[in-house]
């Protein structure tokens, strides 16, 4: 069987295709620098098609993506756009490749990696959690697409994660609401939960499972979350200090 996975030069990606590799797939990581095994843009629409239709994968992972924080109003505008272009857009043009092939071949599973963060607003990192919040949209509307097809798809909704997207964050205060959990996860445990959602072929999953419950029923009320806002804050820049102190 062969697995695809986006953004898999390191961090979530590489521990993705070493799960999938040790489960007994032939996997394919993708990515736009060296250290992948083959160079896609996910946001080119058409290099994933050809992807897709040369290797008619039985599992595509979305899961590249950059994390843009700051000041809404004065993030540069190539952040933002290459934010949306690679979070938003890429899991689109991926989901879409593999969802053609593999209603073609009759069977398949696509897992987008979303974030706590598409559940409740994130002041500082506004544009990030809004491309996630997309990524649960568009997750879910695809499902429904697909419903009557053997084609799967899921959302896999991690805490912040110990990866080279926060490593030079510590010292970003706009970053300090991906800091608020007591301890931020480390990849692998995120990827063997990606496996367990291949395996069940639930539609949502969030890692850990309890404080996936918790945002989620806080981003019922966003008028709660705002105004828990400045607390969460500090506990992040709390958490960032303290990782800065043990990671030197």
């Amino acid at each position: 069987m062969i697995a695809v996975v986006t953004g898999a030069a390191g961090g979530l990606g590489a521990a993705l295709c070493r799960v999938l590799a040790a489960r007994g797939y032939e996997v394919t990581g993708v990515d736009v620098v060296p250290g992948a095994a083959e160079i896609l843009d996910v946001t080119d629409p058409a290099a994933c098609r050809d992807l897709a239709e040369r290797l008619r994968p039985r599992v595509w992972i979305n899961n590249a993506g950059v994390l843009a924080a700051g000041d809404v109003l004065g993030q540069p505008d190539a952040d933002v756009r290459r934010c949306v272009e690679v979070n938003l857009l890429g899991v689109i043009n991926g989901s879409r490749a593999a969802a053609r092939v593999m209603a073609e071949d009759g069977r398949g599973h696509i897992l987008n990696i979303g974030s706590l963060a598409s559940w409740v607003p994130v002041p500082g990192e506004s544009v990030y959690a809004a491309t996630k919040h997309g990524v649960r949209a568009f997750t879910l509307g695809l499902a429904a697409e697909l419903k009557t097809s053997n084609v799967k798809v899921s959302l896999l909704c991690p805490d912040g994660i110990w990866t080279p997207m926060l490593h030079d964050r510590l010292r970003d205060g706009h970053a300090a609401l991906s800091f608020t959990g007591r301890r931020l996860l480390d990849a692998p445990r995120v990827a063997s939960a990606a496996l367990d959602l291949l395996d069940s072929g639930a539609l949502v999953a969030s890692v850990p499972r309890t404080r996936g419950a918790q945002v989620r029923a806080l981003g019922a009320v966003p008028e709660l979350w705002l105004a828990l806002t400045p607390l969460l804050n500090r506990i992040g820049a709390f958490n960032q200090r303290r990782l800065a102190r043990t990671r030197r």
